[in-house]
């Protein structure tokens, strides 16, 4: 720095700290000298003089000038500093511009932003306020009942949204066994109403004789708990992931844990592709038929002396859905416009969880359900289910922190995304969860369009490809029957770089433009429909969407004062729910849906072209 320079500045500063040396005097005067020293105390004869007026010492005065200079120092320090790291120019020139246009000539100024709004190129373009469009349309399709699981033999029962303050095993009648797993049991259950009175001590109702499964509509999921004290709070705590579809939990106990829970547990919103999970409870483990060959070690010793389960466990009330889409594969011919429904159906279903921040982790054909409720020629309704390997904390997201061996990466290891099973711990170290559920969508498509696994196998075969190993090349080819678009979809969400692999968004939305939009769209180097014809088209879907939601908001204002209404409205909930719902049926109607819940213009635009880019061929 210059001698010239360092001159500058002392005269600079010292003007500064003369200048509020003498305002703080002036100030000093003017406040303490008026307010202490000219005024007259009166004091009782005989009383003590006591403490002097604030200002009065000379000690008060020099601690008061010491600190002023001491702020003005650290605001002269600042200032040189400011001077040195910022553009001064700049500044002053954006000062005047914009006391120009507010306080000067601003004609000019505002005559441009008159022309860009007039011409839609400007500040507000075309495309944002199409954008607002399909913001409505998202908005409008929220409100409606298709969004929810109507497909859904529970929805015309009251008792399972009914705000109860507490719910117990008491409450139902318990069917057969329907499944069985190596953490939980699921029993076919129905409430206890109009049930006929087969109780075991004070446990629930036993009816296990009973074939017909249509008389029980709902499941109770028993979780199997050999860690967990038997309370409420230390259960939900060890097993909340299990929970995180739950629409209710049980009142009273839960409130604090739901306090605590609530800064690091992400919800998830219901969802037609989503298990519907109508109550979260904890409460004894009973004695039921079986148990003792289903899950004796799960079993408390108040049961099975043997056994190392406690005496409390989860419980979790679920709709009581058909077959696994595993088994239905086993039984069912490949049909491919059902195959493609389906595999729609679980995109959009991965792209809800991964939407809220929820990542499955043990995404397979055995935790996949379908509800086949529905006339024999329709596509069954498929909904994800199992959620207790997810991930769903609000702190980190879809990406973990992986820094030792021991913490858990999910569930099947066979079917876990290549970044995921070939991650590597470290201090600084994070699995990428965001598009790993995508990558096992891509293992099971092969099972939806008819072939078997190539990553996993079984007691009869091994598996093809190993997912820490393969190459993209090796990946098997899917039937001709497949469309080039959508296996060109499957090869890309296979595709080993997660990288090159596209979202669970955009992979749901080039599904749903191959099922729904016009076929003229699809044809390779066919010129891509504009804005226009873009919005016309989705504003279609959703007056469709919106005529045929009408039905079910009437049907939910219908009075029901007689027992004869009350049997009409559950016949008609039922015939609006399981046959065709105009041309199209209740699965389709909601895909629709979930798709323009969810709609962009912008999505639609790349999806349009990733299309165009990839098809060999006609729709």
């Amino acid at each position: 720095m210059s001698i010239r320079l360092i001159a500058q500045r002392l005269i600079q500063d010292g003007r500064v700290i003369l200048r509020s040396l003498r305002n703080n005097d002036r100030l000093y005067s003017n406040t303490h000298a008026k307010s202490h020293f000219d005024k007259i105390h009166v004091l009782p004869v005989g009383k003590p003089l006591g403490p002097s007026p604030q200002g009065s010492s000379n000690v008060t005065h020099v601690r008061t000038h010491l600190g002023y200079l001491g702020a003005q120092a650290r605001r002269i320090f600042v200032d040189n500093i400011l001077r040195r790291v910022t553009n001064s120019l700049a500044g002053d020139l954006r000062r005047k511009a914009a006391s120009r246009h507010l306080f000067g000539d601003s004609a000019p100024f505002f005559a441009l932003v008159g022309v860009s709004l007039a011409s839609g190129t400007g500040i507000l373009t075309k495309d944002e306020e199409l954008e607002g469009v399909c913001w409505e349309i998202r908005e409008a399709v929220s409100k409606l009942q298709w969004m929810k699981p109507q497909n859904d033999k529970n929805y015309e029962s009251s008792d399972v949204e009914k705000p109860s303050t507490t719910t117990s095993l008491q409450d139902f009648v318990f069917g057969p066994a329907i499944a069985k797993g190596c953490s939980a049991v699921v029993y076919a259950a129905r409430f206890r109403e109009d049930a006929p009175v087969s109780q075991v001590g004070d446990g629930p109702i036993i009816k296990d004789d009973d074939d017909d499964l249509s008389s029980f509509p709902l499941a109770i999921k028993m979780m199997f708990n050999y860690d967990a004290e038997s309370n409420s709070m230390a259960i939900l705590r060890a097993m909340y992931r299990e929970t995180v579809p739950a629409r209710k939990y049980d009142r009273g106990e839960l409130t604090d844990w739901e306090q605590r829970m609530a800064d690091s547990k992400r919800v998830l919103p219901p969802h037609p592709n989503i298990v519907a999970m109508y109550h979260v409870f904890a409460d004894r483990i009973p004695y039921l038929p079986g148990s003792w060959q289903l899950y004796p070690d799960a079993l408390p010793a108040r049961i099975n002396p043997e056994g190392s389960g406690r005496n409390m466990s989860l419980f979790l009330l679920m709709k009581r859905y058909d077959v696994t889409l595993k088994e239905y594969k086993m039984d069912h011919p490949a049909n491919i416009q059902e195959s493609i429904l389906l595999f729609a159906q679980l995109l959009e279903g991965i792209a809800h969880i991964n939407a809220h921040g929820i990542a499955h982790r043990d995404l397979k054909s055995d935790n996949i359900l379908l509800d086949i409720s529905e006339e024999t020629d329709n596509c069954p309704s498929l909904v994800i289910t199992d959620f207790g390997s997810c991930l769903a904390d609000k702190h980190h997201g879809l990406y973990l922190p992986f820094n030792s061996h021991d913490v858990d990466k999910g569930g099947n290891t066979a079917l876990m995304a290549p970044e995921v099973v070939t991650a590597e711990p470290g201090p600084f170290t994070s699995i990428n969860y965001t598009k790993a559920d995508l990558w096992t969508a891509g293992t099971i498509a092969y099972e939806i369009f008819g072939l078997a696994n190539p990553f996993y196998g079984d007691k009869t075969r091994a598996a093809e490809l190993k997912n820490y190993t393969y190459a993209d090349s090796e990946l098997p080819d899917l039937p001709e029957t497949v469309p080039s678009v959508i296996a060109a979809l499957i090869k890309n969400i296979l595709s080993r770089n997660v990288y090159q692999r596209m979202s669970a968004e955009m992979a749901a939305t080039i599904m749903q433009l191959y099922l729904w939009a016009p076929s003229a769209w699809l044809r390779k180097r066919n010129k891509l429909p504009s804005s226009n014809e873009i919005l016309q088209w989705l504003l279609c879907l959703t007056t469709k969407v919106l005529c045929e939601g009408r039905e079910i908001e009437i049907l939910n204002a219908m009075p029901s004062a007689s027992t004869d209404q009350k049997v009409e409205k559950k016949n008609y909930r039922r015939m609006i729910s399981t046959r065709l719902s105009g041309r199209r049926t209740m699965p389709e109607y909601q895909l629709i849906a979930s798709f323009l819940g969810r709609v962009s213009l912008f999505n639609v635009r790349q999806g349009l072209q990733w299309i165009e880019r990839n098809t060999n061929s006609n729709k």
